[in-house]
């Protein structure tokens, strides 16, 4: 982790108002806030991933919490350097979920020497949150409502508990603009037991 992230990537749509902005509008706590109160004694790079393993132990389960501190504090390791020019080496980083298995394949397995195994782990962070239109382009959430606050197994218990059908071109890119080039036609799965207009707050979906 070189704490590098681009802002101007599709990929990354969304995250100014937690990195800096603050989520809910001016005034508003943003993870820059509370960077600022170490970031002489720490890099930022550094503070992204304590900051990503305290919001996993925040969210985990009572009975996990005690030993996912206990654990994370014992393992973590200091020193990544921040990367201080822009970051438009970082675009393609993420897997495109249009592409399905093969860019998973290629960015976890081929870029980062993961097993199969361990990318699939790595997925289970879709079980807090949700994806926006506006953001990625896609819509609902992967888990339910009630546990995408709550870090989690349910993301894999939706995934192979539920059918799902699919959805296709939800952020509605029309032909023209596409050839264009101004939107790409985005897919997903939505849950076969729910109606999307009638469900919106709750939508489920999984991505290829």
């Amino acid at each position: 982790s070189d704490g590098c992230t681009d802002m101007d990537s599709i990929d990354n749509q969304g995250l100014p108002e937690c990195l800096f902005e603050g989520e809910f509008g001016e005034g508003t706590a943003s993870i820059n806030d509370a960077y600022m109160k170490f970031c002489d004694r720490i890099s930022l790079a550094d503070f992204l991933v304590l900051a990503a393993e305290a919001v996993m132990t925040h969210l985990a389960t009572p009975s996990l919490q005690r030993s996912w501190e206990v654990g994370f504090r014992s393992q973590f390791r200091y020193g990544r350097t921040t990367a201080a020019e822009g970051c438009d080496f970082s675009v393609g980083r993420l897997p495109n979920a249009e592409e399905s298995c093969d860019d998973v394949k290629r960015v976890f397995v081929d870029n980062m020497d993961l097993s199969w195994g361990e990318a699939a782990a790595l997925m289970g962070v879709h079980t807090l949150g949700r994806a926006r239109p506006e953001n990625s382009g896609y819509d609902g959430w992967w888990s339910t409502a009630e546990h995408s606050r709550t870090f989690n197994n349910n993301y894999f218990v939706t995934f192979f508990s539920k059918g799902w059908c699919p959805e296709m071109n939800v952020n509605g890119c029309s032909d023209g603009d596409e050839l264009a080039g101004r939107c790409t036609k985005q897919n997903q799965w939505q849950g076969c037991h729910q109606d999307k207009d009638t469900e919106a707050v709750a939508h489920q979906m999984m991505l290829d």
